[in-house]
């Protein structure tokens, strides 16, 4: 049997246990960190891999992409073997078979009644390339029947979910179909509700608990040309205060009852939400609702996956970020920040030596400036991407200050590249749309 196209990499790195999640013939996509001469640094699930490519062409390949997919074709403690494979449109032999088709035939193969619900359900499964089973059709079925009146939109963000590893249930349904929020809009709008709030004539008990909450979220907003130590604190800060879901705030309560719980923390929100539905102030209420349901879908967005996906393991987390001319103006902006995390069954960690942080801050509507960094023990690779020239220039001229802080810290700045364009939205839910494309294989006896 020959399968011709890819091209073969073999890794030179000790798997040890980081792997113990791959199969062989699994589909991975491993992003491009660097290339040199004929050797690549990978990562795979947020472990570095070092690979030594076989030939120029791929080198070639390989340094003009981001990301890449590949095959797992051998694995052992040892090493690992990937075969790359080219993003190319299907060769003319390539036969394209409508999803309609393809879904009643597995349906049939199954002896599952071919029904409406079934075959929208197995199309959406066959767009995010998930194996058909009755067991998995009808787990995403029973959330969809809890969640309420389904259609297709609906079965393809549950196929979507499934695929990024996250759990399935009517619950996660509700929460992963809100339509995600920028942090600066939903956090400045309640900050201006409860300010207003705080001006009226008041219980003293409520506008203790107002002031109290208006302190707690003042705390959280980074200040974008403050010192470096205070940054590292204050973001510290934020990620105690809305890392953490209400959940696992409470559960800790529990298993530690003489432990108090931060005031700083979400829980105050609630409180306060309470408090102003106590008193009749049912707008103000809503709006910190609103804010904390926010605040639990981009929670969610970091539950560990079921299973590595592709793309390996993210931890994210959105904040404010306001200068002293935005202060002067009352304007801020939205940033978010992506670090990757091992994948292990037993848990799922940020390695400081072996990882990947990309930060997006959105300094207008329209423009986003994106700073990625890949970080191999103390080397350091980064890259920024913007689309306005000014912000590209001016990253140049900060390179010499950032190799000169780096070397301090004991790190080595191997690569610095700067891009021209728009950087691309952080989704770990990926929606796909439209038919499955089956490839001809030649097969020799």
């Amino acid at each position: 049997m020959s399968f011709p196209g890819p091209l073969l990499i073999s890794p030179i790195t000790n798997t040890n246990d980081q792997f113990s999640g791959l199969r062989v013939y699994q589909r991975v996509t491993a992003q491009v960190i660097s290339v040199t001469g004929t050797t690549a640094i990978l990562e795979v699930d947020g472990h570095p891999v070092v690979a030594q490519l076989t030939s120029g062409d791929q080198a070639s390949t390989l340094s003009s992409q981001r990301a890449a997919q590949f095959i797992v074709t051998q694995l052992n403690d040892q090493s690992i073997t990937l075969k790359l494979i080219k993003n190319e449109q299907p060769q003319a032999a390539g036969v394209s078979v409508n999803n309609q088709v393809l879904a009643e035939r597995i349906l049939e193969n199954n002896n599952i009644p071919v029904t409406v619900n079934n075959l929208m359900m197995t199309r959406s499964m066959l767009k995010q390339h998930l194996t058909v089973t009755p067991k998995l059709l009808k787990e995403l079925q029973g959330a969809l029947s809890d969640y309420g009146e389904w259609g297709e939109m609906e079965a393809d963000l549950a196929a979507a979910m499934k695929s990024a590893g996250l759990p399935v249930t009517a619950q996660s349904l509700a929460l992963a179909s809100r339509q995600p929020a920028q942090t600066a809009g939903a956090l400045s709008q309640l900050m201006a509700m409860l300010t207003q709030a705080a001006s009226q004539d008041l219980p003293d008990e409520l506008l203790q608990q107002l002031k109290s909450n208006l302190q707690f979220l003042n705390s959280v907003i980074l200040k974008g040309d403050g010192e470096s130590s205070q940054l590292a604190d204050q973001l510290k800060a934020l990620v105690d205060a809305f890392g953490r879901s209400l959940e696992n705030v409470l559960l800790e309560q529990i298993q530690n009852p003489a432990k108090p719980i931060a005031e700083k923390s979400l829980l105050s929100l609630v409180k306060l939400q309470q408090i102003l539905e106590q008193f009749g102030k049912q707008e103000t209420a809503q709006t910190i609702k609103e804010f904390l349901i926010d605040i639990h879908r981009e929670q969610f967005m970091n539950v560990k996956p079921d299973q590595s996906p592709g793309s390996g393991d993210w931890s994210e987390i959105g904040f404010m970020i306001q200068s002293a001319r935005q202060k002067a103006e009352e304007k801020f902006s939205s940033a978010r920040l992506r670090i990757a995390r091992e994948s292990k069954a037993d848990s799922s960690k940020i390695n400081p030596a072996y990882t990947r942080l990309i930060l997006q801050v959105d300094l207008e509507a329209d423009e986003t400036v994106e700073v990625d960094l890949s970080l191999v023990e103390k080397q350091i690779r980064t890259s920024v991407t913007a689309s306005n020239p000014a912000w590209r220039e001016q990253a140049e001229i900060e390179m010499p200050s950032l190799v000169e802080a780096l070397n301090e810290l004991g790190y080595t700045l191997k690569d610095f590249q700067i891009k021209a364009g728009d950087p691309q939205p952080f989704n770990r839910i990926q929606n796909s749309s439209g038919n499955t494309t089956l490839m001809a294989v030649n097969i020799e006896v």
